[in-house]
């Protein structure tokens, strides 16, 4: 399964803001973006968008930014970004993400946690494979991407409120595998770059890396 979890992924100015647009609200209904059967599935609500843009533009721009979902999401684009509330009751039935949302491909998705996890119980993030279940319960500021494509769902809350921000990249590396392997690849001039001797090694990988990306991108 080819996920990744960063910590901290946003600046404490950033956080604080959605914290106040938050409070300031107002919400509406989350089916007011879900499609098809995630409709059906769907039971939360969600900032409205309007009297937020500037803010939800800032958040999209430094989750776009961020070094490491350049390397494991390489971005080209990026859909709607949006901040979501599930009270005591509500949840996200399994689905997966619509192919397409505002004409951007949905190669990636992701969720920024926004509150405590002793705040609130239930509101697991389940995203299911064929071969095992992956359950998170993040800190705030953590960010977990994991690909569009597959089954997930938001667990009910029964204590509490839960917040989010959630949204969706296209990448220029169409296939999550393909991705993954340029991701992993990526970790090794992060990791030697500040080491003289590895400097050949460096330069030959990145190479590689960019080979890959003119092979596997469109």
């Amino acid at each position: 399964m080819n996920y990744i979890v960063i910590e901290n992924a946003l600046p404490a100015d950033l956080l604080s803001a959605m914290a106040a647009a938050i409070q300031a609200g107002p919400f509406e209904s989350g089916k007011l973006t879900a499609h098809g059967l995630a409709q059906a599935a769907k039971h939360n609500l969600q900032l409205a968008t309007a009297e937020h843009t500037p803010l939800l533009d800032s958040v999209a721009a430094a989750i776009h930014a961020h070094p490491v979902v350049q390397a494991f999401a390489l971005p080209r684009a990026m859909g709607r970004t949006i901040i979501n509330r599930y009270e005591v009751g509500m949840e996200y039935g399994l689905h997966a993400d619509a192919a397409y949302i505002q004409d951007v491909r949905t190669d990636v998705s992701f969720t920024l946690f926004l509150d405590d996890p002793v705040t609130y119980q239930g509101g697991e993030l389940v995203i299911s494979t064929a071969a095992q279940t992956f359950t998170f319960k993040l800190p705030a500021g953590s960010i977990v991407l994991y690909p569009a494509g597959a089954l997930h769902r938001v667990t009910p809350v029964i204590q509490g409120v839960r917040h989010a921000v959630v949204g969706w990249l296209q990448s220029r590396i169409r296939d999550a595998h393909q991705r993954e392997i340029i991701a992993k690849l990526s970790l090794v001039p992060r990791t030697l770059s500040q080491d003289p001797q590895h400097a050949a090694l460096v330069t030959q990988t990145g190479q590689c890396i960019q080979e890959l990306i003119r092979m596997w991108g469109d």
